[in-house]
């Protein structure tokens, strides 16, 4: 090995690094890397996903790392949207709106016990009494025949709820069958599509209603508690190896490019701009790690 120690072969590999013979050749190492990624069997990339342990350490360190990036690049991000004042109709092109209006009208066939049990819930049958109960109650208020004013004066909401009551249930039955009747389904479709307009047209200010300080702090309890619960991550693990044996006997012997083609589909090598070169370059120029893991392999082949 023609350097001396340590400290002399680190400023040779930093002006290495730094050069253009440096960049070219790091170029070609990534284009072969992609290449190789590409033609490796598919069943030897899932073999890797599989091996992958569900009690990994530092799973958990990972996690927590994240929740401190996200907590501080949300409210920066959400700030801004909302200073900036678009609506989702504004950020997107209309032919990018049609696109996901057609997914959203697809109807969707429920399983009718399923909307049954829905609609029987109490918030259902009690927003459908409010409605009902205010239908009534504006319609007669509405005219002036004597005998409905008298009886405004001596029937209060109460009493008309209490009336309403026994027929919620008919009510609410009247609305299943409703929303399970499939020739109601285009209705629904259009339904749907209304939905989609409304949330593309919501002021960005719906932001600070929707999310906030406190229920984030919610949402990652949430999260570090559905990591940690044991039930899941062990019936998740075994569905992933389920899902792992299902695609290696689909894909069997293929190599990713071979079954991206059967799919009329392709990665081709993107290479980074020369500015992303250069920082790429200046990283591993000022990497002490780097230079000692080079200057460890040269002196061992030495």
């Amino acid at each position: 090995m023609k350097y001396k120690n340590f400290s002399e072969f680190k400023e040779a590999y930093k002006k290495r690094a730094l050069s253009p013979e440096f960049r070219q050749a790091g170029l070609e190492t990534m284009e072969k890397i992609h290449n190789e990624i590409l033609d490796k069997p598919i069943s030897e990339w899932l073999d890797i996903a599989a091996d992958i342990s569900p009690d990994r350490n530092g799973e958990s360190e990972w996690r927590h790392a994240l929740e401190a990036i996200v907590r501080d690049i949300r409210p920066k991000s959400q700030s801004i949207i909302v200073k900036n004042g678009r609506t989702g109709r504004d950020i997107l092109e209309q032919a990018t709106i049609d696109q996901w209006k057609d997914v959203v009208q697809r109807p969707i066939d429920f399983p009718p016990e399923t909307v049954r049990e829905i609609m029987s819930q109490k918030a259902v049958k009690e927003l459908f009494l409010n409605v009902v109960h205010d239908s009534i109650t504006g319609f007669t208020k509405s005219i002036k025949l004597p005998l409905v004013g008298d009886l405004n004066k001596v029937v209060d909401d109460k009493m008309i709820k209490g009336f309403l009551m026994p027929f919620m249930d008919s009510i609410t039955k009247i609305a299943t069958d409703f929303v399970n009747n499939k020739s109601n389904q285009p209705m629904m479709s259009e339904f749907a599509g209304k939905l989609l307009d409304i949330a593309l047209d919501q002021k960005p200010t719906i932001l600070d209603v929707l999310m906030d300080a406190e229920r984030e702090e919610e949402i990652w309890q949430a999260i570090h508690t559905t990591a940690s619960d044991k039930t899941f991550r062990k019936l998740a693990h075994e569905h992933t190896l389920d899902v792992i044996k299902a695609m290696k006997k689909d894909a069997g012997t293929k190599s990713l490019r071979e079954w991206l083609k059967e799919r009329n589909r392709a990665i081709p090598f993107s290479a980074p701009t020369d500015k992303e070169l250069g920082h790429m370059q200046k990283v591993l120029a000022e990497s002490e790690a780097c230079a000692e893991f080079m200057f460890r392999e040269l002196s061992f082949h030495s």
